[in-house]
């Protein structure tokens, strides 16, 4: 287990911190802690020649070790999530706080205002033998991953400034080699007494402190556990628990941009309520705020792709959506490789990723970054002994934006979108609105006055909105999710009555995701986080929605689509009674007895492979349509076999009298009606034999 990097938290008094002299010896030998203060002065007068006898050296002061002057300690330290936040002076985060009842010492040391005394053996303690060892440390639980597995200790120190850390040493470095552990404990600001002998009684102490107080770790960040009853940020805080401690050291690297700055009200003003009046950053916005819920209710990642030229508000836009989670800084790059997004995608789980310049990304990396980062898996590795090595999920909300869309991107590379690219991550032009990306500037002179005001504010006050809307989900979470769950049915609903919606399978997902992000800001409206009115988020994605089925071919693929199925519905009344079997061998072996007759009021013909429909049934099958604009779109499909040259229609086989021109339509297409989608193309020959 790796040892995780925690942070400085608020100081207390020394006997809140268990240094009240407690320990396992006689109460003869229990000093209090004047009496223990009185044998530390009079040490470090004497500079005692024992601490520092393996050595060699007998001048030893152990006064700067142990100032007779307790270490001013700071009016106010907040905690951090890890303890390089602490050594740069960050004081914004929580950690898990420890028992009120804290274990008695081991046998051997007593604690003081000062620190820890030992004995010479460290066994056996008389008056006025005692040795300073260290400053204030404490063990203050053990620690364990969900498994049990991966055991270690959570242990506290006071660094010279008076700023406390906290650190979980795994188990295999306790045991390990006293040097190392006292090195490691140094950095972290411990005071020790020189000389082997104080690294191994620091060592021995330690071992042998066990405290009752249990931690659970966890590398993941997001909720914590299936029943989402607590949620792990990025900068160590956890959300709705007290005894769950992260070990990633991933994310203690990118804990400073987590950090928050400003007050939530602050963010409200300055940056929520600049986006009302604006589609595209409340939909932004309301898309940082759904992270959080694809757990909750169970659905995949996904997101937007704001596409459009450059300088015309995209990146402000995703600046302000990054800000509900933490600084600026959060917005990435799709330069990064597909190796690279998995770390940075895990590391953005239950919240947002935000890639910037679509435009710098391979092609090929782009064809399995949209997949991955949508169904939140990394590549499967094999591990040294050849098996498969676990790698990081992640479920999260993805914002894009580059000059091009993805099918762009890919078609540089020679590929095409596939429509679940497409709905994973849906293409919003972004630059058309009023003022570029912009519909209301709020008073601005000009959108980049706009852009710079959201920009700065932004930079100032972020972080606070995310974590406020967890923690109001966390105080009830069933409530939440029947919200957003009627929410979601009043965006469909509502989308249906007011916009054409096509009857395709990737428009309906498309819609849901847009559901899912107009209830996330509605939620986050409802619990007071947004600085907006309520249903501005309904309406935005509304707008959204409306803007990404123009921007496709989802309107075209519609028209194919309805075409293939009137000709399915005309197929299914009339294919066994206005049909007529053409070829001898053919009506020797499907003939039916009341099938179709040669009457000149027959639909058309078949085999067992088409259907060829005469002029005046293609026109009854298509009723109130143009039927010439039916026959392209089955053509298109891959359903109808044209003519020679222009002719969308083609002479009927030799068997049938007169060869009258007829619309030829596979039978396949039968098969359209329990297909999802547009049916795939045929790509077959045509079998110029079968229509001779």
């Amino acid at each position: 287990m790796r040892s995780c990097r925690l942070a400085a938290i608020s100081p207390r008094k020394d006997d809140e911190m268990g240094f009240e002299g407690r320990s396992n010896m006689s109460p003869r030998k229990e000093n209090d802690v004047a009496e223990l203060d009185k044998i530390i002065s009079e040490t470090e007068r004497e500079k005692s020649a024992e601490i520092d006898a393996d050595t060699g050296r007998a001048d030893a002061d152990v006064q700067h070790l142990a100032p007779d002057d307790p270490v001013e300690k700071p009016a106010d330290v907040r905690q951090t999530g890890t303890d390089v936040l602490a050594l740069a002076g960050d004081e914004t985060s929580t950690l898990p706080r420890e028992n009120a009842e804290l274990p008695a010492l081991p046998d051997g040391f007593v604690a003081g205002s000062r620190g820890i005394l030992r004995s010479p053996d460290a066994y056996q303690v008389k008056d006025g033998d005692l040795i300073w060892l260290c400053s204030p440390i404490q063990v203050l639980g053990l620690i364990r991953d969900v498994s049990g597995c991966g055991w270690g200790r959570l242990i506290e120190v006071i660094d010279p400034d008076g700023r406390k850390h906290r650190r979980v040493f795994a188990e295999s470095e306790l045991a390990g080699s006293p040097g190392k552990l006292r090195r490691q404990l140094a950095d972290l600001g411990l005071r020790i007494a020189s000389g082997n002998d104080a690294s191994k009684a620091l060592a021995k102490l330690l071992n042998s402190w066990w405290p009752e107080m249990r931690y659970t770790s966890t590398k993941g960040l997001g909720w914590t556990d299936d029943k989402c009853g607590a949620f792990v940020l990025g900068d160590g805080r956890v959300l709705g628990a007290d005894d769950v401690i992260l070990q990633n050291d991933a994310a203690a690297a990118m804990a400073s941009e987590v950090r928050s700055s400003g007050a939530l009200e602050d963010w409200k003003a300055r940056v929520g309520a600049l986006c009302e009046g604006n589609s595209i950053l409340i939909g932004a916005v309301s898309l940082a705020f759904a992270g959080p819920l694809l757990q909750l209710l169970e659905v995949d990642g996904g997101g937007l792709h704001l596409r459009g030229a450059s300088s015309r508000g995209k990146s402000t836009a995703q600046k302000v959506a990054v800000s509900v989670w933490g600084r600026p800084s959060l917005l990435r790059s799709w330069r990064a490789t597909a190796n690279g997004l998995e770390a940075t995608a895990a590391s953005c789980n239950a919240t947002m990723l935000a890639l910037d310049e679509l435009g710098e990304v391979a092609p090929n990396d782009l064809n399995e970054a949209v997949y991955m980062l949508a169904n939140g898996t990394a590549k499967m590795r094999a591990n040294s002994a050849g098996g498969a090595k676990s790698s990081p999920g992640w479920r999260t909300m993805i914002l894009s934006s580059g000059e091009i869309s993805v099918a762009a991107k890919l078609a540089d590379g020679g590929k095409s979108a596939k429509a679940g690219q497409n709905v994973r991550l849906l293409d919003i032009c972004a630059d058309a609105r009023r003022f570029g990306a912009f519909d209301d500037l709020h008073a601005a002179q000009s959108p980049a006055e706009f852009a710079d005001r959201l920009t700065a504010a932004a930079a100032e006050c972020h972080g606070t909105a995310g974590p406020a809307f967890v923690e109001e989900l966390l105080r009830d979470r069933e409530q939440a999710i029947v919200f957003s769950t009627r929410a979601m049915t009043a965006f469909n609903d509502g989308a249906r009555d007011r916009l054409d919606i096509p009857a395709d399978g990737q428009v309906e997902r498309g819609l849901k995701r847009l559901a899912l992000i107009a209830a996330a800001g509605e939620l986050a409206t409802h619990f007071g986080l947004t600085g907006w009115p309520e249903g501005a988020a309904h309406e935005a994605a509304l707008d959204l929605l409306h803007s990404w089925i123009e921007g496709s071919d989802h309107a075209a693929q519609s028209e194919v689509r309805k075409s293939v199925e009137r000709t399915v519905r005309f197929l299914k009344g009339h294919a066994d009674t206005h049909f007529a079997w053409y070829k001898p061998e053919d009506k020797a072996r499907y003939k039916p007895e009341d099938e179709a007759s040669e009457a000149l009021d027959i639909a058309g013909w078949r085999d067992r492979d088409t259907f060829l429909f005469r002029a005046e049934a293609w026109k009854e099958a298509h009723d109130g349509h143009d039927a010439t604009e039916a026959a392209r779109h089955l053509k298109d499909a891959g359903y109808l076999i044209a003519g020679d040259g222009n002719n969308i229609r083609r002479k009927a086989p030799r068997l049938i009298p007169g060869r009258p021109r007829v619309y030829t339509v596979r039978a396949s297409i039968l098969e359209a009606a329990d297909t999802d989608g547009c049916a795939e193309r045929h790509t077959d020959g045509e079998s110029q034999a079968d229509l001779r």
